[in-house]
């Protein structure tokens, strides 16, 4: 379980698997709200067979750490900050042109990195995810009063329908969410963050990939201004890294090639 210590970001933890190719750029994966670097396990160990990959523990989620109280630790926490972390990382690992893989939350991050950086993002691969994301008033009542109620909420919630017992099972036994305060501070973060207008900017191309049965991010057609591919997997929800990991593999080759 490697940790380093970042000039701005602090002691950050990330997973990390597969061997460095020449000439063929890493996978960098950003886990969503108030999620951890374990939610990508499943993806990674396939990624690897192909590409040299590293999941990124947020500021204050998983392992990674925060400074100061509780208070203080959720009122650092940005869209910004995030971004910076995860270009932080990637340039003390010295990875150079990465492929970033964001989920859900971990999606505006991306997002927000190819706009920062445009040299340094080969492509943008966005799980369960738009420039604009919806955020359920049920569930922010949960995570202030009953944190806890909050995780059965996602798994109830995130997962499709027709997920096997065993998946939510999984997920209800190691799905548990990042402390309130921190969780709390993601979902603020993605109700308040849109990035429709400045989506046109990112100059690398983009994978979408959606659940057909997302019900935390439906899809609208009518008003789906988003560019790039979208993929549509069937029988998933939301929590795509947990129950299409190797859908989620299969969109991230292509992004791999060696140059």
């Amino acid at each position: 379980m490697p940790y380093i210590r970042l000039a701005h970001a602090g002691r950050i933890h990330y997973a990390e698997r597969g061997e460095r190719r020449g000439g063929a750029p890493s996978v960098v994966l950003i886990h969503g709200a108030g999620a951890r670097s374990a939610i990508w396990m499943m993806v990674m160990a396939r990624v690897a067979r192909f590409a040299h990959a590293v999941a990124i523990d947020l500021p204050g989620h998983g392992p990674s750490e925060t400074e100061g109280t509780a208070l203080d630790r959720s009122a650092g926490l940005t869209l910004a900050r995030y971004r910076d972390a995860v270009g932080e990382l990637c340039g003390a690992l010295c990875l150079g042109p990465a492929v970033l893989v964001g989920h859900s939350m971990g999606a505006l991050v991306a997002i927000e990195a190819a706009l920062a950086w445009p040299d340094k993002v080969r492509a943008l691969v966005l799980c369960a995810a738009a420039p604009k994301l919806p955020v359920d008033g049920g569930l922010e009542r949960l995570l202030r009063d009953d944190p806890a109620g909050a995780t059965i909420w996602l798994a109830d919630h995130g997962l499709s329908p027709r997920a096997k017992p065993a998946v939510r099972s999984g997920f209800l036994t190691t799905g548990a969410l990042a402390r309130p305060e921190i969780t709390q501070a993601d979902f603020e973060i993605v109700r308040t963050a849109d990035l429709t207008e400045r989506l046109p900017g990112v100059a690398c191309p983009i994978t979408w990939l959606d659940g057909a049965d997302d019900r935390i991010v439906p899809r609208d057609p009518s008003t789906d201004a988003r560019r790039g591919e979208i993929v549509i997997i069937p029988d998933a929800g939301h929590l795509l890294p947990i129950e299409a990991p190797g859908a989620i593999a299969e969109a991230i080759a292509p992004a791999t090639a060696a140059v």
